[in-house]
């Protein structure tokens, strides 16, 4: 199906590809070229992630998880300490140098969504987000590959 004139991936695509470059620069001051938004659900969950937990959070594979894990770790953001609870299992913990990366962010998400929802009514972003939902429940029962973006120049 062709949506002005466009098959539906490539406007994903492209809308995708522009939102993460524009992303990618204005977090640029970070040392970390990827995988920000993980230091944000680490936050969000008050750092009581387990590697399972991020890997059905973000819906990949566990192994592609310790792959992240390993380069924010090996960034200096994160650490892995055993869940007391469960001694099998690693709960991710930010490090201080991650706290001002999670605010800086959070700032560069909240004023990108605001720059793209911009002369959007309140009905155009509810129908939006409706829209996109029900796009991904279409399409819950096909198992993904993971894919990887990679946004770098």
């Amino acid at each position: 199906m062709h949506i002005g004139g466009k098959p539906l991936n490539r406007l994903l695509i492209s809308l995708t590809k522009k939102y993460l470059s524009v992303y990618s620069q204005q977090t640029k001051g970070l040392d970390i070229d990827r995988y920000q938004y993980v230091l944000v659900l680490i936050d969000d969950h008050k750092e009581t992630l387990t590697q399972k937990a991020l890997a059905e959070n973000l819906e990949v594979d566990k192994s592609f998880v310790v792959g992240i894990i390993n380069y924010l770790e090996g960034n200096g953001y994160v650490t892995r300490e055993t869940n007391v609870n469960d001694r099998r299992q690693q709960v991710i913990k930010l490090t201080d140098k991650a706290k001002p990366a999670v605010t800086k962010i959070r700032e560069v998400t909240e004023e990108l969504n605001k720059k793209s929802l911009a002369n959007l009514t309140n009905t155009q972003i509810n129908t939006f987000l409706e829209v996109i939902n029900q796009i991904e429940s279409n399409l819950v029962d096909i198992k993904p590959f993971n894919i990887i973006i990679n946004y770098k120049k």
